[in-house]
């Protein structure tokens, strides 16, 4: 008599399965120290690591205790299987009912243990992933976060590298987001950063991801060439230029200004990013409440100043180039984020 290879195969799956889920989360807690500053304050990070630990331990106990039954239940039936070989103890009716009794209940043992740690596998599975969807979530905007569209990026530009598949990022910055804090007070300027993340989810059907990338400041990736995707942000500053923000009762106007590139042949992914904040910048020099587009030479602009109710600088024609002398302060100041974003992949 020999063990059904089915059971050891739904047995090593299941430990393969528990052994993933601990690698996991183990990823997941080195990755949270790392970030826990930006996530939150000292002592929730430290709480939260302390439930990952005690998650890790009870996952590690359980996965041991169940070890343990499986070894017993191995045990068992090569015990029965010795006995009915020799024949003796089989060799009555009655030896032969108490001998697939023994059998029957070893296998309801085990069966109630294994429908026991499905149903404890499940409910970590379940307490991994919303540990692992916070790990990629911008806590105030609900958007993904720095570490998501890091992760996203990257993986955009291996794609790019081995089949070409383009792709483009939009930066985008509130315009006078200071202002609206000294004016409103720091509620308000959360209120509307939340608002504009409502606002950009609105275009998550046409994009690769939708992140906070810090402060005031989102990002965008697109698949695709500059041109569409600056059209999509561009209909997006439109419509929120056309509408105020409310928060706490107050109507408060809320422009945006954004800059977009696309990769490029033998590019890196820190030129790419240094391209659109170039992109970004020129769309604030310009006049704010526009897009503009870097296209690996210069910078140009779409849409105009005219719905921008806080800012009185004359609307400029478009195509808007970025003259000699802007183009070198453009790069001057953004000098250090091909470094910082190559370093990191290096």
């Amino acid at each position: 008599m020999t063990t059904s290879p089915l059971l050891y195969t739904l047995v090593g799956l299941l430990f393969g399965t528990t052994l993933l889920a601990l690698g996991i989360a183990m990823g997941f807690w080195m990755a949270k120290r790392g970030v826990s500053n930006e996530l939150a304050n000292a002592a929730r990070a430290t709480l939260e690591q302390q439930n990952m630990l005690a998650l890790m331990r009870n996952m590690a106990t359980w996965t041991n205790d169940f070890a343990g039954d499986f070894t017993r239940y191995q045990s068992k039936m090569e015990s029965l299987s010795r006995v009915a070989a020799d024949g003796k103890t089989a060799s009555t009716k009655e030896g032969v009912q108490e001998l697939l009794d023994q059998i029957v209940s070893a296998n309801e043992a085990l069966q109630s243990r294994l429908n026991n740690a499905e149903q404890k596998l499940e409910n970590q599975t379940k307490q991994l992933a919303g540990y692992l969807t916070e790990a990629r979530t911008d806590a105030l905007t609900g958007l993904a976060n720095r570490k998501a569209f890091d992760q996203k990026l990257d993986e955009c530009f291996r794609k790019w590298q081995q089949s070409k598949a383009m792709f483009s990022l939009a930066m985008i910055d509130v315009d006078h987001f200071k202002k609206v804090n000294d004016t409103y007070g720091h509620p308000a300027g959360d209120a509307v950063l939340k608002e504009m993340a409502t606002r950009l989810a609105e275009i998550k059907h046409d994009s690769l991801l939708v992140a906070r990338y810090g402060g005031e400041e989102f990002a965008v990736l697109f698949d695709g060439s500059e041109a569409e995707a600056a059209e999509i942000m561009d209909r997006l500053r439109k419509s929120i230029a056309g509408k105020t923000f409310e928060a706490d009762g107050v109507s408060i106007p809320v422009t945006m200004s954004c800059g977009v590139s696309r990769i490029l042949s033998e590019d890196r992914v820190g030129k790419l990013v240094r391209r659109a904040d170039e992109a970004l910048y020129s769309a604030k020099m310009g006049g704010r409440n526009r897009v503009f587009v870097h296209n690996g030479t210069l910078c140009s602009g779409l849409g105009s100043t005219s719905n921008d109710p806080t800012v009185s600088a004359t609307p400029k024609s478009d195509p808007l180039p970025v003259s000699n002398d802007l183009e070198e302060r453009i790069r001057s100041k953004f000098d250090h984020i091909i470094e910082k974003e190559t370093n990191r992949l290096s």
